[in-house]
This record gives structure tokens, C-alpha cells and sequence, in this order.
């Protein structure tokens, strides 16, 4: 073999020692992490109940706190209400005696099934897109551009009667201590049981 044909024979041979280098780099190395994609505002809704005292959710015992995730069904007893605090959203407050199945968005749309009871929907303003729905099988309202608070109760026909805090379960009486929410802020609810007291003579 003349000397034209050895460094041909070595220049080929190094040649496809290198290619076959850097097939086995290539398949030894990791997979690319993917890109995550970009971080959702997820509404975050939190409990809170008169002194502490649990409620039902799906089921199980929850107090002031507690959170509650979207399709969760809740469940007052009829000594006392709560509310949902579900951040830039907005408030739903439950009366006492109220059993309701909640769906929530993190554009801010907050649907509210009453089963059976009383719901009222405070929704922010300005803050996130949605609107807030409280409905039943036979009938539907919901906030809009004009109209950021509402409550209805579920009646005897299947539709919504309009609640009023003289119309509450079992003579309740609902208050509103605190303002409304501005990107987070807390709402806090008292319940007290009994009527309206007489005006002093």
C-alpha cells in the first residue's frame, strides 16, 4: 500500500472515530427542560366563620381558614353563617342554613349553585374581568358593570327570591363589619341570632 492510500485509510479512519464520538455525546446527554409556561393569578379562597366554629365542606369540619377549593359544596348549620373570602374576587357570605356548591376561575368568575338557603355575592370592582353568578337549576343572576352586590335565596319553586336580611333563616340577622376588598383585603362577617331589637322608647 503506497503512502497516498495510508494517509487516506488513517484521515477516514480518524474521520469516523469522531462522528461516532459525537453520536454517543449527543445521545448521553439530558433532555432539555421544558419552558414552563406563564404563572396563572390563582384565586386563592379562604374560610371564615363566627368565633372559629367549623362548617361543612364536602363533608368534613372546616373553621376560620380554612381553604376551599373550586367545585367544593358547603354546608352552614342554622345557628350561624360564613363567608368566602376568595381575595380579588370578591365575597360570598352564606347565611345560616345555607347549603351552596361553589366554581371559581382565576379570571374571577365565581359561580355559586344555591341548593338550598341564602348566598349574597360582593364582587370587587375593577380588579379582575369575571362576574359572579348565584343560581339554581331553574334560574340564574349575576353581577355586571352596574351591579356588584347581590343575594338571593333559593325558593320553594326551584328559582331565586331576592334576600333581604329581614327574610334570613331562622330570624338571622347578618352584619357587615368591615369594607370591601381592594386587591386582598380581609371581609369580616358577624352573625348574631335573633330579630332586629325595638328602638328604645
Amino acid at each position: 500500500m503506497n503512502t497516498r492510500k495510508k494517509k487516506a485509510l488513517k484521515a477516514l479512519t480518524v474521520f469516523l472515530a469522531f462522528s461516532f464520538a459525537q453520536i454517543y455525546v449527543q445521545a448521553g446527554l439530558p433532555n432539555p427542560a421544558p419552558v414552563p409556561g406563564a404563572p396563572q393569578n390563582a384565586i386563592t379562597a379562604r374560610l371564615i366563620t363566627k368565633n372559629n366554629q367549623p362548617i361543612t365542606v364536602n363533608g368534613n369540619a372546616l373553621g376560620t381558614g380554612g381553604s376551599i377549593l373550586t367545585g367544593a359544596t358547603i354546608e352552614t348549620p342554622d345557628q350561624f353563617g360564613a363567608t368566602i373570602d376568595l381575595g380579588s374576587a370578591g365575597t360570598i357570605t352564606l347565611e345560616p342554613g345555607t347549603k351552596i356548591q361553589i366554581d371559581f376561575d382565576e379570571n374571577g368568575n365565581v359561580r355559586v349553585k344555591v341548593i338550598k338557603g341564602c348566598a349574597v355575592a360582593n364582587k370587587s370592582e375593577n380588579v379582575l374581568p369575571g362576574e359572579m353568578e348565584i343560581y339554581t337549576d331553574q334560574a340564574s343572576e349575576k353581577t355586571d358593570k352596574n351591579r356588584h352586590h347581590m343575594g338571593f335565596c333559593a325558593a320553594p319553586n326551584g328559582g331565586l327570591s331576592p334576600f333581604t336580611p329581614a327574610a334570613g333563616i331562622s330570624g338571622t340577622e347578618l352584619g357587615l363589619i368591615g369594607g370591601g376588598i381592594a386587591g386582598g383585603g380581609i371581609i369580616i362577617v358577624a352573625v348574631s341570632r335573633g330579630g332586629n331589637p325595638s328602638p328604645a322608647q
